[in-house]
């Protein structure tokens, strides 16, 4: 080997090196991951702080970091302009196509908190008062007005006061506000604290089916009763209000095998996650693409389906069927075929069973006219050997051996017309 050769085989060598430590590297490491997760004293930050805090003590992740934002409206805002990689959204707001989901966190439930002894019975008992919503950022801003705009509450007819949970807090038990809205999860904990030692209740939201009409991630629910206290039950009774999923979100453009790896390693270390969130036991896949309102990142989609049947084993009974079917129809054809072969077999030894009968008939036979009847005869089965071959009744093989047969019967015939003529026999 020349020195060129083996510089050549060198570099070869280091190049397939590098190739498969590149490989193993982006197929065991994750880059760096952020994460918008709403306001800090949120449950969603609680929840998404908890996923960081288990994500990040896998070795394959180089870091996931967790940002505080101003709700589901910021977030998606960051999302698209590619500030963070993930985010929490209310179910209920609009995304663009290149927004998909990874799971669904928890449920959420539109929440109308209010004072006793103010006379607020229904949503629409909001006029002329002054109630407390979420900020802009927030996903709740945009609900709060959707259900004002179903119940036909002008925005001149009350006053809504963006501002924060605290400052809300605050608000409401100093009567500076007659009432709160929030979507929160039944039993959240800063509208237990608000609660619990004031003269308050929540106030049912009906109508979700016809709000469902509108924004078909909404659906009918249930706060249950003793979600916010358990004696005096607080509701003292189940409430019928408006309930929707809390996603959590990317874009369609993150890799489809690290989306893979992030919702594997969520879902394989919810007992972690349920340690340091109790939501953790509402996550859930997402629904099949057909049925939900967001659609599922690929990658997300390909875990939730890891376990699913491929295609044969969901229709190993047809599958089957279809076999035995096609075992039976080839056993049949075989078994026609064979018949087909012996039929051809028997006909073409009654051909040449003809021919004998006929050989041994020249044999015996010294008149002119009988030999000449015998050689017609042997006419008429070639005639008939001919048209069979031509019907595919008689193999080319099968005709060439009775040609031979036929030709020696042919000349025996003609060798006993002339011995005749002449006086003599075939011997």
């Amino acid at each position: 080997m020349n020195k060129f050769s083996r510089i050549s085989l060198v570099v070869i060598i280091w190049a397939a090196t590098v190739a498969v430590a590149v490989f193993w590297f982006s197929t065991t490491q994750l880059r760096h991951l952020t994460i918008g997760a709403g306001p800090k004293e949120s449950e969603t930050f609680a929840f998404a702080n908890a996923i960081t805090g288990v994500i990040n003590k896998n070795p394959r992740y180089q870091d996931i970091q967790l940002f505080e934002t101003g709700g589901s409206h910021e977030n998606l805002q960051l999302l698209l302009s590619g500030q963070i990689d993930l985010a929490t959204i209310q179910g209920d707001i609009t995304v663009p196509d290149n927004v998909v989901a990874i799971a669904r966190l928890y449920p959420d439930a539109y929440h109308l908190i209010v004072n006793n002894g103010q006379g607020i019975k229904s949503f629409y008992d909001l006029r002329g008062r002054r109630i407390a919503i979420p900020p802009k950022s927030s996903g709740q801003h945009q609900s709060f007005w959707f259900l004002a705009d179903h119940f036909g509450l002008e925005r001149d007819s009350f006053t809504g006061l963006p501002m924060s949970e605290e400052a809300a807090n605050f608000a409401m038990e100093h009567g500076q506000v007659d009432a709160i809205f929030r979507v929160r999860s039944p039993g959240n904990p800063i509208i237990s604290d608000l609660v619990k030692d004031f003269d308050m209740h929540i106030v049912p939201i009906d109508q979700a089916p016809a709000l469902r009409l509108r924004k078909p991630a909404l659906d009918a629910g249930e706060i249950p009763a003793g979600s916010y206290r358990g004696y005096p039950p607080l509701p003292a009774e189940k409430l019928s209000t408006v309930v929707l999923d809390r996603l959590l979100v990317t874009r369609a453009d993150l890799p489809e095998d690290m989306v893979y790896r992030f919702t594997q390693d969520i879902f394989e270390n919810r007992s972690d996650l349920l340690e340091l969130s109790p939501l953790a036991g509402f996550m859930e896949a997402m629904p099949e693409n057909s049925s939900s309102v967001i659609p599922t990142h690929p990658g997300a989609r390909r875990y939730f389906d890891r376990e699913k049947p491929g295609f044969l084993q969901q229709n190993v009974r047809v599958a089957s069927a279809s076999l035995y079917t096609v075992a039976i129809l080839i056993t049949g054809l075989f078994a026609l075929r064979s018949h087909w072969q012996r039929m051809r077999r028997v006909r073409m030894v009654q051909f040449n069973k003809q021919l004998m009968d006929i050989a041994g008939e020249v044999r015996a036979d010294t008149e002119r006219a009988s030999l000449l009847a015998l050689k017609n005869q042997l006419m008429d089965i070639l005639h008939e050997v001919i048209v069979d071959l031509d019907k595919d009744k008689v193999s080319q093989a099968e005709f060439e051996h009775f040609s031979f047969a036929w030709q020696a019967v042919d000349a025996l015939v003609r060798d006993q017309l002339s011995l005749t003529e002449q006086g003599g026999t075939v011997s």
